[in-house]
């Protein structure tokens, strides 16, 4: 419940005047002519309506008693809401919130992302006035790992580094950073296992698209793990060569070659040890029988996914997050912009209520797919078990509805349609 009370606390309007006579109404261009002016450097805070970091920042940082008058003599500051502002989204390469870009002479100087203290930014502001930047310091940091051996890294260091290099738009840098960390992490830091498959590709993914040496690099090294249906390769190498894909934005080859594979028992046994990581690919790729193949107990699962709504855990949802007990399918809950944003205005009791309703949506999507991805891999019993279990907890038209188009989607309607057909009549009634 903690957890809740603190995202309605950040999503709520304050009830006291926001940053009070620390931002100005001018655009970008006009802060800068503005500093001009008033000899002066410009700090712009790059937030979005729906950015809980953002929100805890004008609650707490940008209202510091002592921050607020010391900034105001050395900046113009500005704040744009950049669902508002995409021209200077685009311009500026902003991907995240919040962003606190400072310019020099009309010149992006330096920038930092995500929540910052008061006394983080006094300090960040000061190294700008001085000429100098957390960039240099960083890469001075880098240069002193390279002087290093691999086994005296301080893998979370370099981690770290890396990540502070990205937001702080040294994209050059963090990357060789990060596709180190991707080939050392195996064989010297395996307890970052799960951040290197999880977490560091969507970071490299979003390099590739920027840097073309980073693309080659990564390419190449998903060229030499290309895996064979006659020679099945470990699970590891599967998942790297699998994420080395996503990086590249060729999920196609990870659907070809999984999809196949599953059609032998070996190849089943093994693509189904990665069956959270496939089963939406898949589905979205509209391979739907090899969805249904990869599941693993859905039924469990189901079960333990539907458990949430009757847990006093369910009570823990996050803005970004939703917890799930021990084996249960993950709900894809993160609440997107739109549905943040629906949240605001709302009293404590109905943004509780509204979080939810989002839950509860999100296991109907979730176990409907699942539904129609077991028929069409004929696993008629199973599906029959996971939709008796979601309408055992949900017995509602929107879960009835939801059930009938995960079938249609996976073009399994017709099959089981004297069922369909009740379910809808039911929701007509």
């Amino acid at each position: 419940m903690l957890h809740l009370l603190l995202t309605i606390a950040l999503l709520s309007p304050a009830t006291a005047q926001d940053s009070p006579g620390l931002f100005r109404d001018l655009s970008l261009d006009e802060a800068i002519n503005a500093s001009r002016e008033e000899g002066k450097i410009v700090m712009l805070d790059a937030v979005t309506s729906w950015c809980g970091p953002c929100r805890q920042m004008e609650l707490t940082t940008w209202r510091d008693a002592e921050l607020v008058p010391w900034l105001k003599e050395r900046a113009v500051c500005i704040k744009l809401d950049m669902d508002e502002h995409s021209d200077v989204k685009k311009r500026l390469g902003i991907h995240g919130y919040p962003t606190m870009i400072v310019f020099r002479d009309g010149v992006a100087f330096e920038q930092l992302l995500g929540f910052k203290s008061a006394d983080q930014i006094k300090a960040w502001i000061a190294g700008v006035e001085r000429g100098s930047t957390d960039a240099a310091r960083l890469l001075k940091r880098v240069r002193g790992f390279a002087e290093m051996k691999t086994e005296d890294v301080d893998f979370f260091e370099r981690r770290a580094v890396a990540e502070n290099l990205l937001s702080h738009g040294q994209k050059k840098a963090a990357a060789e950073e990060l596709l180190w960390l991707w080939n050392n992490i195996p064989l010297h830091a395996p307890e970052l296992a799960s951040w290197r498959w999880d977490v560091l590709p969507n970071e490299l993914g979003r390099l590739t698209g920027e840097l073309e040496s980073v693309f080659a690099r990564i390419a190449t090294q998903r060229l030499a793990l290309r895996p064979l249906t006659s020679s099945l390769p470990s699970i590891t190498k599967l998942r790297d060569w699998i994420e080395l894909n996503s990086m590249i934005g060729d999920n196609t080859a990870t659907v070809i070659f999984c999809s196949a594979a599953l059609e032998v028992d070996a190849g089943r046994r093994l693509v189904r040890r990665l069956s959270a990581r496939l089963f939406d690919l898949f589905f979205d790729f509209g391979d739907h029988r090899a969805a249904g193949l990869v599941l693993t107990d859905p039924v469990v699962k189901a079960k333990r996914t539907l458990a949430c709504l009757t847990s006093p855990q369910q009570a823990r949802l996050k803005e970004s997050d939703a917890s799930t007990p021990p084996g249960a399918d993950r709900p894809s809950a993160t609440l997107s912009a739109p549905s943040r944003a629906g949240l605001q205005g709302l009293t404590d009791a109905e943004k509780t209520l509204k979080l939810r309703r989002m839950m509860e949506a999100d296991m109907r999507r979730t176990i409907s797919r699942r539904y129609g991805a077991l028929l069409a891999a004929g696993r008629d019993r199973e599906a029959t078990k996971i939709a008796e279990a979601l309408l055992s907890h949900l017995d509602d038209d929107l879960s009835r509805i939801a059930l009938v188009k995960g079938a249609l989607t996976a073009g399994e309607g017709q099959e089981h349609a004297e069922r369909h057909k009740a379910w809808l009549e039911d929701s007509l009634r």
